[in-house]
C-alpha cells in the first residue's frame, strides 16, 4: 500500500517537472530568488514579489504571478498571526472593493496580452514599486483613494503578484505595527482573491500548484536566515541593495 502512494506521488512529481519545463538550473534559481525575496521581506518589511517577479521572470515566466501569490499568502497568513490586534477592517474594506475590478482587469490582461507586453507591465509596475519606496509621497487617505489604489493593487497582483504600492502610498503614514497588521490582512483576502480568479479561468493548474510548494525549503530558510540577521544589518542599507537589484531586473526586462 505504501509502496503504492510512494510511486504514484513519484509519478506525479515526475509529471508535474515535465510540465513546467524547468530545467535544474532555473528551478534552483528560482528557489534562491524566493529565498533572497522571504530574507528582504523579513529584514526590511519590503515586499518579496517586487524583488522575485522581475528576476523569476527571467528564468521561470510560467510560474509568474502564481508562485508569488502562493508564498505572498502564506508570509501574509504569519505576519497576521502576529499582528491580529493591529487589525482594522474598517481600514481597508474599500480597498478591497477595488480589488475585485483591478483583479478581473488584471487576469483579463493575462489572458490577452502577449509575453513581451507583459514584461513590459511587470518591469514598469516593480520601477512604480522602487519609486513609491523611495519617495513616500503623501496622498489623501479616503473612500475614493482607498478604491482607486485596490483596483491598481488588482491588476498589479494579478499580472506580476506586485499589488504592495499602490496600498503602501496611502497607508505608510499609520504607526508601524498598524501598517503591518493592516497590510498583511489585505495582502491574505486579496491573494485568496487572485488565485480564485486565475484558477477560474485555468491559470492555476496542479502541476503548478506543485511546483510552487516545491521551493517552501528554500523560502524557510530565507525567512529564518532573516529572523537571525534582521537584528544585526542595517535596515536601510538592505533595503537600498533591494531596490537596486529590483531596479537592475526591471531594466534588463525593457531592455530585453
Amino acid at each position: 500500500m505504501m509502496a503504492s502512494l510512494l510511486a504514484a506521488v513519484q509519478d506525479c512529481a515526475s509529471e508535474w517537472w515535465v510540465l513546467s519545463e524547468l530545467t535544474l538550473g532555473s528551478w534552483l534559481w528560482v528557489g534562491a530568488v524566493l529565498a533572497l525575496g522571504t530574507f528582504v521581506q523579513r529584514t526590511t518589511g519590503f515586499g518579496m514579489a517586487v524583488v522575485g517577479a522581475p528576476l523569476i521572470l527571467l528564468k521561470a515566466p510560467s510560474l509568474v504571478p502564481v508562485v508569488l501569490v502562493v508564498y505572498g499568502f502564506l508570509v501574509s497568513c504569519l505576519v497576521v498571526r502576529r499582528y491580529r490586534r493591529e487589525v482594522a477592517m474598517t481600514d481597508i474594506s474599500m480597498a478591497l472593493v477595488g480589488k475585485v475590478p483591478g483583479t478581473l482587469l488584471g487576469v483579463w490582461l493575462l489572458l490577452v496580452a502577449p509575453m513581451a507586453t507583459l514584461e513590459v507591465m511587470i518591469a514598469s509596475i516593480v520601477l512604480f514599486a522602487v519609486v513609491v519606496t523611495l519617495f513616500k509621497l503623501r496622498l489623501p487617505v479616503n473612500r475614493s483613494s482607498l478604491f482607486g489604489a485596490g483596483f491598481l493593487s488588482g491588476v498589479f497582483g494579478a499580472v506580476a503578484a506586485i499589488g504592495g504600492p499602490p496600498i503602501v502610498l496611502l497607508m505608510h503614514g499609520m504607526p508601524m505595527d498598524r501598517l503591518r497588521g493592516n497590510l498583511a490582512a489585505f495582502f491574505l483576502i486579496s491573494s485568496l482573491m487572485t488565485l480564485a480568479s486565475l484558477a477560474a479561468v485555468g491559470r492555476v493548474p496542479l502541476w503548478l500548484l506543485g511546483v510552487s510548494l516545491s521551493f517552501m525549503p528554500m523560502v524557510v530558510a530565507g525567512h529564518a536566515l532573516g529572523a537571525v540577521l534582521a537584528p544585526k544589518l542595517p535596515r536601510r542599507l538592505l533595503q537600498a541593495a533591494s531596490l537596486t537589484l529590483c531596479a537592475a531586473a526591471a531594466l534588463g526586462l525593457l531592455i530585453s
